[in-house]
Parts: C-alpha cells; sequence; structure tokens
C-alpha cells in the first residue's frame, strides 16, 4: 500500500513539473539573429538559398577559427506547424539512420516543443522545433556542450 501511494505521488509530481513546461514561446527569427550574434556567432540569412514557398525566415549561425567554419546552427521558420512538425520528424529520421555503433540519443516531445539529440561516430545532432520555428545542428561532437549552452540560451 505504502508503494501505491509513493507512485501516485511521483506520478501527480511528474505531471504537475511537466505541465509547467508543456508550452514553450517561439523566438523569432530576428531574436535568433540577436542572440546568435551576442553569443559571439556571425549570422548570416539564408532563405534565398532555399524555396521560399517552403520557408518564411532561414538564418545560419556559425562559428568560424579563420577561414574555417567549426559549426553552424540554423534557424528555420516555416509557414505553419504542420509544416515543422514534417520537418521535424524527417531532420529525426535522417539522423537516426546515421547511427553508429556507438551513439546515444534523447527525444522528448511536450505540448508545442520536440526535441531530438543524437551523439554518434564523433557528431552531435539536434533539431528542436517550438510552434512553426525548427533548429537544426550537424557539429564535431567537441562543439557539444557549447552549442548546448546557446540552444538552452535561446529556449531550444
Amino acid at each position: 500500500m505504502k508503494k501505491i501511494a509513493i507512485s501516485a505521488l511521483l506520478i501527480v509530481t511528474l505531471l504537475v513539473l511537466t505541465s509547467c513546461q508543456m508550452s514553450r514561446t517561439a523566438i523569432s527569427a530576428e531574436e535568433f539573429k540577436t542572440a546568435a550574434e551576442a553569443a559571439g556567432y556571425t549570422v548570416q540569412d539564408s532563405k534565398d538559398l532555399l524555396d521560399s514557398d517552403l520557408i518564411s525566415d532561414f538564418f545560419i549561425a556559425y562559428k568560424e577559427d579563420g577561414a574555417n567554419i567549426d559549426y553552424q546552427i540554423e534557424f528555420l521558420v516555416l509557414p505553419d506547424v504542420n509544416d515543422a512538425k514534417a520537418t521535424y520528424e524527417k531532420n529525426c529520421s535522417d539522423f537516426e539512420a546515421k547511427k553508429g555503433n556507438f551513439s546515444s540519443y534523447s527525444s522528448l516531445s511536450l505540448g508545442n516543443y520536440s526535441v531530438y539529440t543524437q551523439t554518434s561516430g564523433g557528431r552531435y545532432f539536434v533539431v528542436s522545433r517550438t510552434d512553426n520555428t525548427l533548429v537544426f545542428v550537424d557539429a564535431d561532437e567537441k562543439y557539444k556542450e557549447e552549442i548546448s549552452e546557446f540552444l538552452k540560451t535561446i529556449g531550444y
């Protein structure tokens, strides 16, 4: 009986804690640009690289070491949530196809927010969606902490 009460308390606590975070506020492309520049990234408006009917906004933030780009973080605004969900699922599938023998991943979906991260073969992959916005990362694993901190800063 005591185990049942503890289990019920844990479930209620979990529901209360997750309900507080079930909805996130998406940032705009301009907010992404401002935050990325403040964090030391060079930001490029890249909307013209993609089909403008499918993408409302597209920014690439990158860090470079001299002439080489270390990694980039892509921020996309899609016309609607369904497009963002489909793009999110496609990217998750693409990352899963890259899994090696030694890989780890995590996935979370709550309300209007979904995130998938994977580390495999020395690479760090992230796709995160809030409403109709997406963040996409495919980088060397050595940048994982730096990228994670930035994504936490912008709420993705």
